[in-house]
């Protein structure tokens, strides 16, 4: 029988099976071609509706009306809002009519099939069949949707008058904080406010990191133990990508609106940052907005707050090692102990451990921008152990006070009654982790150690040695001077939540017995508290709480006007004593999230988009649906979505509700990663789903605006980094070498200056190339065997972190990439054995684009130099 592509398939179904038959077959066919082109109808038209501009047939029909737009003629104005207004009617009815055809198309086909299904066609035939044009649709649709792209930039070419403004980002004033004296210009003012996580666009395939691309994926393709499904899927992976690298050579200027003004955004703030070395731009503390300082400022604020001797000492030296030394005792003890099994103790073992950079985050809601200290620990020493014990905690810790979150607070006070005479009131202690006193935080682990020791195996004596060792391992460093905290626990160390939730359920049992009134209620969410209490007691209450230590302060609001803020609800208590809830926003914040111009994924603003409504609606107890839809549609607006879609969100929240509570999660799916490029990564993700159908691709944006926010922490020099790929270039000749270490780099180089050290003593004590010593250092590296045999020597000093990635098997991926992709390097052609063939040709046209990048590079340093010498 001819194949189901073959030009005689028909006639064969026609001979075999009946003229019926071949109907069927023929108009499941038709209506396949006609479903795909309605599809990609509706998404060119929608696209069009979204920008505010019209296909060419709306254009063209109205010609009639160009004698009535004469230049200066009266009537142009009226004229033009009239046909502005008609043709959106029109496209709006025009969309409609193509998701109804979609819909008709969809039924008949449906109809089709099972009368196919039905007749006297072979199971093995219909199912060819219909696979086969299933695989023609998804090309068809693929086609015509490349097709009505082109045809909607060529639209926005032509029309460049079109684009409304309201396409891109707006100005949040409430997101920005000036602390300088400095004029800000607008375009930089916007992009600032936009927040750190504002994804920027990847226009150019220089800027598109396809080595780790290629890494995350091929991690997901070895998922899949079948070789024939693994290179059926690099192939087709390997062919999108190279489609994109050559269409990118043709790609013009981007068109849109907004990559335009991001770009121009991007080279203006720039231009305002380095014409401004003074001036800082950071997150700041509290109401997400982004503070610009100065940086004199910035520094001194810092240093006066590590001045407190009471809670830091400056040190000589860096203690990492020690303390490095001091952790790996530790896990090797209870290791011994089997305790912990052989893979705890590696990942709780460190080598390549840094000393943690303190910075500061500006309280942008207090006069005088005031920083709170952070110190991120996770290149501490003593992390992965703290965050082990953390664990521990966390497991034991059976809570009558905790919040879980905002929802099940919700639920539980609005169906308190408070008694007579009795007002809300918050609780809240004064930088509580850093108030803690480690005898405290030891005495509420011995009281408790019956609600611990199932837990863990390890006893009570070891188990106060570690917690003590995690807390005395808090140090830092900041402007080149490194620093011990002698007091408190470290904002940052993963144990200080645990120990905090632990003193303070400690401090409410004993606060609870001493109160001389009874608690309708008393609820904790970490040092947040809320409880009621009689108005008269508010002194006896306050001193009670005070008086458990003298180091944990408490301040406190009463309720106003029978209102009290708490977490993100504003709670009224009635006259009946029930109390209600709504949704609440502090006048600090500054109402930003997600914005919509982001070049996130769709799907990561539309879910973020309908949690927040679904947070208003089950959060406001006491409003109508059309208040809340007021307030979606409110906070929508002030980031950027549009009109349309803020409408049917906030029409539709009770749906989302509804859904959300009655679909469970399926807990069946796996989740990887990959880098988001526009119109690369899903349809690399359309592929990988046909064969695993299991794994979800969470998907991660390369730009940010975050790379125009200031470092503020100090920076770690090259030598101290770890999980690194590396490259080292000859002094004699063009050649270079490029290896990978997850130790420190001064480790790796310490090798490589070993085996140099090993060259040249035995060099001196006659050994010639021939020598079996010789030979076999020459066999280490790939390094040592060019210095042999060509005599050169590899210059250590100049060595250039290429790449970096915490992952194992990701790091060796991108270290046979970089030497694939480099034509001068030395090394052996075993260094890149599991580099699938299949991707050699992207490694060639990676190549190039690094050539392409470093020319580039080379023309704007030349260019920065000269106007720097003018």
């Amino acid at each position: 029988m001819a194949t189901i592509s073959g030009a005689h398939f028909f006639d064969e179904i026609a001979n075999n099976y009946g003229a019926s038959a071949k109907n069927m077959l023929k108009d499941y066919a038709n209506n396949t071609r006609k479903l795909g082109n309605m599809i990609s109808r509706k998404a060119f038209l929608i696209r069009c509706r979204r920008r505010g501009v019209f296909p060419a047939h709306f254009a063209n029909s109205f010609r009639f009306t160009y004698p009535l737009l004469e230049e200066n003629g009266p009537f142009s104005n009226k004229v033009q809002r009239s046909i502005s207004r008609f043709m959106k009617s029109i496209l709006n009815i025009e969309v409609k009519h193509t998701f109804h055809k979609i819909k008709t198309f969809q039924s008949r086909l449906t109809s089709v099939a099972e009368g196919i299904r039905t007749s006297n066609i072979p199971d093995s035939v219909y199912t060819n069949f219909f696979e086969s044009q299933k695989r023609f649709n998804e090309k068809n649709i693929q086609e015509r949707s490349n097709r009505t792209k082109r045809k909607f930039q060529n639209i926005i070419v032509r029309n460049p008058h079109q684009i409304s403004c309201t396409e891109l980002p707006t100005h949040n004033s409430k997101a920005i904080h000036n602390g300088t004296q400095v004029v800000v210009p607008p375009e930089a003012e916007v992009l600032l406010s936009l927040g750190p996580k504002f994804a920027l666009p990847v226009t150019a395939a220089d800027r598109v990191p396809f080595l780790h691309l290629m890494a995350d994926v091929e991690q997901i393709i070895k998922t899949n133990p079948i070789p024939e499904v693994q290179d059926r899927n690099r192939c087709a992976v390997a062919n999108i990508i190279t489609n994109y690298i050559h269409g990118s050579r043709n790609r013009s200027a981007p068109v849109d609106p907004v990559a335009k003004f991001c770009e121009n955004a991007q080279a203006v703030t720039r231009s305002f940052l380095k014409d401004n070395p003074n001036v800082y731009v950071v997150r700041s503390d509290k109401g997400n907005k982004t503070v610009l300082m100065e940086s004199e400022d910035y520094k001194k604020k810092m240093l006066e707050l590590l001045q407190d001797r009471t809670t830091y000492a400056p040190i000589p030296r860096d203690p990492t090692s020690r303390y490095e030394r001091l952790n790996n005792n530790i896990v090797r003890r209870i290791r011994n102990l089997d305790i912990i099994d052989d893979r705890t103790a590696k990942q709780l073992t460190r080598y390549n451990a840094v000393c943690p950079r303190i910075y500061g985050q500006p309280k942008a809601h207090k006069p005088g921008l005031p920083l709170r200290p952070v110190v991120p620990n996770i290149t501490a020493p003593s992390y992965n152990l703290s965050k082990f014990i953390g664990k521990i905690f966390q497991q034991s810790l059976v809570s009558t006070y905790n919040i879980k979150d905002s929802f099940s607070f919700c639920q539980f006070i609005n169906n308190v009654t408070l008694p007579e005479n009795y007002v809300l009131i918050s609780l809240d202690v004064k930088s509580l982790f850093t108030s803690i006193p480690k005898s405290l935080a030891i005495s509420s682990i011995i009281s408790r150690w019956d609600e611990i020791r199932p837990n863990t195996g390890i006893c009570l004596d070891l188990f106060l040695e570690i917690v003590e060792f995690c807390i005395d391992a808090s140090y830092f460093k900041f402007d080149g001077q490194h620093y011990q905290q002698i007091f408190g626990t470290a904002m940052g160390n993963p144990l200080s939540p645990a120990i905090a939730d632990w003193v303070m359920e400690t401090l409410l049992d004993t606060v609870v017995r001493m109160l001389n009134i009874p608690l309708p209620f008393l609820r904790k969410f970490v040092d947040d508290l809320i409880t009621a209490i009689p108005i008269s007691e508010l002194q006896h209450v306050l001193d009670t709480f005070n008086s458990y230590d003298v180091h944990i302060q408490f301040t406190y609001e009463l309720e106003v006007d029978n209102k009290l803020p708490f977490l993100d609800m504003l709670l009224t208590r009635h006259s009946n004593q029930k109390v209600t809830t709504q949704w609440y926003q502090k006048p600090i914040a500054s109402g930003r999230f997600l914005n919509f111009r982001s070049y996130h994924p769709l799907s990561q603003k539309l879910n973020m988009a309908k949690n927040f409504a679904r947070r208003v609606y089950q959060l406001s107890t006491d409003l109508d649906d059309r208040e809340k839809a007021k307030i979606i549609d409110a906070q929508l607006q002030l980031n950027d979505y549009p009109k349309p879609l803020r409408h049917r969100i906030a029409n539709r929240m009770n749906e989302h509700v509804d859904d959300h509570q009655q679909q469970p999660q399926n807990l069946e799916y796996t989740y990887r990663r990959i880098p988001y490029i526009t119109h690369l990564s899903n349809r690399i993700d359309r592929v990988l789903q046909r064969d695993y159908g299991s794994i979800r691709l969470a998907k991660y944006n390369v730009r940010s605006t975050r790379e125009l926010f200031t470092m503020v922490k100090d920076p770690v020099p090259p030598e101290q980094q770890s999980n690194v790929v590396y490259i080292i270039p000859c002094s004699n000749c063009e050649a270079t070498y490029v290896g990978m270490t997850t130790n420190r780099l001064k480790t790796r180089i310490y090798g490589h200056q070993t085996h140099y050290n090993t060259l040249e003593k035995l060099l001196e004590q006659g050994s010639d190339a021939n020598d079996p010593q010789i030979v076999a250092l020459g066999e280490k590296t790939a390094l040592m065997n060019h210095s042999i045999n060509k005599q050169h020597r590899f210059d250590l000093k100049k060595v250039k972190i290429l790449d970096k990635n915490v992952n194992a098997h990701t790091l060796q991926f991108l270290e046979m990439g970089h030497i694939a992709s480099n034509k001068n390097c030395v090394n052996k052609r075993t260094d890149t054995e599991g580099l699938h063939a299949i991707y050699a040709g992207i490694i060639y046209e990676i190549g190039n684009i690094n050539k392409i990048r470093n020319r580039h590079d080379t023309q704007e340093h030349t260019h920065t130099t000269t106007q720097n010498s003018r």
